[in-house]
């Protein structure tokens, strides 16, 4: 029986995901299976490595349609598709443990209700993608507990925490989330799995509305990668940010539209951010399914101060802080705009240059470190944690 479903949405990233893959075929366990999603113009790479040269029964591949699929259609047929009693998914560049399946099924035994799995996730850059010295990291917390649906609302739709992104980790996108779940989610918003263009944003919103016993781990099961093509990769670069915006905005048409008059900031500036995508998702799905936004708009005005304050240089600054102006200013009337007050711009004070613990992760110098991918760098970061043996058998409580 096929416990855990991945799936490995694709787009003309082939020589990445077939990193991806190839690590994944490395796993002895044989009770999960990896749907891969090709949505690429050139289906010959994924075609030829699957079928001929891999040719491992525990991956599938959903080959390209005549027609480019927007991401969140990508998705959809991906789940479609899944035969785990749980699914997860992954980006092309990432890394998954497939030994989570032993975890899962100790979750299922110690919680009964459980039907969201959550964790911290490794984050890495891939030796492509850093023009400026980068960091990987590596949480390093021990323990598990269930999480509160009301602490999650809070965070997501509200912005609680007023930082320029929530703390949320919960969803399919780098979670596992049980069938039934997804299925209740499907009969219970629209007849899909997902519908908006921000697919892994939309599903933690559905995902804290609709779960029985969410429970999450810190430590981590995952790795998020970011290649040169990824929008991760946006992050270390204005223009690339600009770039991958445009190419999304074009790939993601379909019946919701990122531009709502309603929630009017705008994605088509070099001011755009990923706080700013993030939100729009969240204020869609609450102001859509009846969800409470009290206090959203000023805990939303201080994120954006905390995004303009991670600016790289003056232009950035200015950009961002010129697109939530122009937003708050149109946004039911100027209502929030006396709350976004962005601090004077401060030329970062550090390069990421420095290895340490902060914030209950250890930071590590991508440089020094001699990984090429994800895979390899959570083996690295498997050295400083928890061993997943000790998960499995039990030897480490599963408690906070």
């Amino acid at each position: 029986m096929v416990h855990l479903t991945i799936c490995l949405p694709t787009r003309n990233r082939q020589a990445y995901c077939i990193k991806t893959i190839a690590a994944l075929a490395e796993a002895e366990t044989r009770d999960f299976e990896v749907v891969v999603a090709d949505n690429s113009d050139d289906p010959a790479p994924l075609a030829d490595y699957l079928g001929n040269r891999l040719a491992d029964p525990r991956f599938r591949l959903l080959s390209p349609e005549a027609s480019v699929l927007p991401m969140v259609a990508n998705w959809e047929r991906a789940l479609e598709n899944a035969r785990g009693r749980w699914i997860s998914v992954i980006g092309d560049d990432d890394y998954i443990d497939p030994r989570l399946v032993a975890v899962i099924r100790r979750y299922e035994v110690l919680h009964r209700d459980v039907d969201a799995i959550s964790w911290e996730c490794m984050s890495y850059n891939w030796p492509d993608n850093r023009p400026v010295p980068t960091l990987a990291n590596i949480p390093i917390g021990q323990g598990t507990g269930a999480n509160s649906t009301e602490a999650l609302a809070n965070q997501l739709f509200r912005w609680s925490e007023r930082k320029r992104r929530p703390s949320v980790g919960v969803g399919i996108y780098h979670g596992a989330i049980k069938r039934s779940l997804m299925e209740r989610i499907r009969k219970t918003y629209g007849g899909r799995y997902f519908e908006h263009p921000n697919p892994d944003w939309e599903s933690s919103c559905k995902v804290i509305m609709q779960a029985r016993l969410n429970i999450h781990s810190q430590r981590p099961f995952s790795v998020l990668g970011a290649c040169a093509a990824s929008n991760s990769a946006a992050n270390l670069s204005p223009d690339v940010m600009k770039q991958r915006i445009e190419t999304f905005e074009k790939e993601t048409a379909g019946p919701i539209s990122l531009h709502r008059p309603e929630f009017p900031f705008s994605l088509n500036n070099g001011g755009a951010s990923i706080c700013l995508s993030i939100a729009m998702t969240t204020s869609w799905f609450c102001q859509t399914y009846g969800v409470s936004l009290d206090g959203f708009g000023v805990n939303f005005a201080h994120a954006a101060m905390d995004e303009c304050a991670f600016s790289a240089d003056r232009d950035e600054y200015d950009a961002k802080a010129a697109c939530f102006r122009n937003g708050f200013d149109r946004w039911e009337n100027g209502r929030w705009a006396s709350h976004f007050k962005p601090a004077p711009f401060k030329p970062p004070r550090t390069i990421n240059q420095i290895s340490g613990v902060l914030d209950d992760r250890l930071n590590v110098r991508e440089a020094d470190i001699g990984t090429a991918t994800p895979a390899e760098f959570y083996r690295f970061g498997e050295h400083a944690i928890t061993p997943m043996t000790s998960l499995i058998n039990g030897t480490q409580v599963f408690a906070l």
